[in-house]
């Protein structure tokens, strides 16, 4: 069939508008630096939309029990204590400092932020090759010889391509080229090629499949960073927290030897009269003396510790830090735990990766499955093209060309092929298992942690009731010591008692918060600012 003739077409760009167009593209190393943060901040930004949306307005909450009242906060701010020595007078910080700092230094952090940066900027050279690809070159040739005569020779050439919705891809191309080797001369060029696969690597699914995974990849990628920032600002919590402990442990551990002094001293005095006998003397020394090496050990430790979180919050060697005397309060849970259970299925943002990477693993079987089918594919070409002329304005692209083809690749052999269909088969089981086992681990740990906080609960209840025991079993201890019935042994012991009692009283105070914040998290309930304090 004879192609219908094409009206004669005029090239109107000059060889200078192509070097101006040239010059005007060109971009410093800091242009293309900006011109990548801003596009990874709007795959960031669409990216956290799509991924976490307004999940704090909307996310499903449990149901309140029909509980008792809720129970007293336990525990009163201890009174701020004073500066360990130093050359230099510390940095104090409460809770919501403390997170504050760590959000902004903490090394780990950074690195998880850089992480996910990088995961964004991969997804932008991915989205690149699946949009419309241009590329431009400009060529000059000179050449000369001893027997006399030079010609020049110039080429200007331009294209994009596009990746088709399934799976083929069209190209669009042209060419100017100038030479004097005989006469100025002009010669132009236009074609187009397309290529399409018709059963193996044919359909949206198998073609994009790279760009479909890049951006599913980041959206994993951003629930996991926001739940890293969860449990990082339990981790600072939790840190802070067994600070606050450890300096309440060695203010009793004060108290305490303070006690044994005083005991020794009374020792010493009811010797001198003749009311006890050398060998309680003796014990009241010794347990002054221990209690003193472990009052020396235990601010030891805090000065170690210190340091260690100061390092934790990325704060530099000159700084000193400290920690307010702020114990957690408490803070009821009354959820239902079968309506808790059922929002952390619906929640959980590790279990919504779950269930979306067993869709990936299903895919990729599809995938695989079309890697075994014969390789058929379609190609059309046409051109249009000037023939030579002394001027750039004379050419006329009235010479015309076109083609199309068809190709059918026999699989004889297909073990890769097959390999990799049976590997995401068994990808699939996997993923499969998995997701079935992660269900059934996280209903046990919700439930599990409903039960430990019930039973921390109840522990603060008990220590609260053992400290006033202990309290007045001390306060007997030190009347009847005095009146000669106790030796100095009974009351060390209650003394000692008692300072388990109070430490113990602060450590199931922590406890329970780091819980209880733990529950929240694995609620899908837990929303960290933007200075990672959690909103209650």
């Amino acid at each position: 069939m004879q192609r219908p003739p094409i009206s004669p077409v005029r090239a109107s760009l000059r060889p200078s508008s192509a070097c101006v167009l040239l010059v005007l593209a060109a971009c410093s190393a800091p242009d293309w630096e900006r011109d990548a943060d801003r596009e990874v901040a709007a795959i960031l930004a669409d990216g956290t939309r799509r991924g976490l949306g307004d999940r704090e307005a909307t996310v499903a909450r449990p149901k309140s029990k029909p509980a008792p009242e809720a129970p007293p906060a336990a525990g009163a701010d201890a009174p701020a204590e004073k500066p360990a020595n130093s050359s230099a007078a510390p940095r104090v910080l409460a809770l919501a400092e403390a997170l504050d700092t760590a959000v902004r230094s903490n090394r780990e952090l950074v690195a998880q932020k850089e992480s996910l940066y990088q995961t964004a900027l991969g997804l932008t050279g991915t989205r690149y090759s699946f949009s419309p690809r241009l590329a431009s070159a400009l060529g000059y040739t000179f050449a000369g010889s001893d027997a006399g005569g030079e010609s020049h020779g110039a080429t200007w050439s331009a294209s994009v391509a596009q990746v088709l919705p399934f799976g083929g891809e069209v190209s669009v191309s042209g060419s100017t080229t100038f030479g004097s080797a005989a006469g100025n001369t002009y010669s132009s060029l236009a074609a187009i090629h397309l290529s399409q696969p018709l059963l193996r690597g044919a359909g949206r699914d198998i073609a994009w499949e790279g760009l479909t995974q890049a951006e599913r990849s980041l959206l994993y990628a951003i629930r996991n960073f926001e739940l890293f920032r969860e449990g990082f600002s339990i981790d600072v919590a939790r840190r802070f927290y067994d600070l606050v402990q450890q300096k309440q442990s060695l203010e009793n551990q004060r108290r305490n030897l303070e006690g044994f002094v005083f005991g020794r001293k009374q020792a010493e005095a009811l010797f001198s009269v003749g009311r006890t006998n050398e060998l309680e003397v003796l014990r009241a020394r010794r347990s002054e003396l221990t209690s003193q090496n472990s009052l020396i050990e235990a601010e030891e430790s805090l000065r170690l510790a210190m340091d260690r979180f100061r390092i934790f919050l990325g704060l530099p060697e000159g700084v000193h830090v400290d920690v307010q005397d702020e114990e957690p309060k408490f803070v009821p849970v009354d959820y239902d735990v079968d309506s808790a259970v059922a929002v952390a299925l619906e929640n959980r943002l590790d279990w919504l990766n779950q269930k979306e990477q067993l869709e990936d693993a299903r895919r990729g079987v599809r995938i695989a499955k079309n890697g075994l089918l014969p390789d058929l594919a379609l190609t059309l070409d046409g051109a249009v093209s000037a023939p030579a002329a002394g001027a750039f304005e004379g050419q006329e692209l009235d010479h015309t060309s076109y083609g199309a083809g068809l190709s059918l690749s026999i699989p004889l052999q297909r073990v890769n092929e097959r390999n990799s269909y049976r590997s995401a088969q068994l990808s699939l089981a996997s993923a499969e298992r998995g997701v079935a086992q992660f269900e059934d681990d996280l209903v046990v740990s919700v439930r599990s942690t409903f039960r430990e906080l019930a039973r921390r609960e109840q522990s603060l209840d008990i220590q609260e009731q053992l400290i006033t025991d202990q309290e007045k079993n001390a306060k007997i201890a030190q009347l009847r010591f005095e009146q000669g019935d106790f030796s100095n042994r009974d009351l060390v012991e209650a003394q000692e008692a008692l300072l388990e009692a109070r430490n113990a009283l602060i450590q199931e105070k922590v406890s329970y918060e780091i819980a209880r914040l733990g529950l929240l998290r694995d609620l899908g309930i837990l929303f960290i600012d933007e200075k990672g304090m959690w909103k209650e």
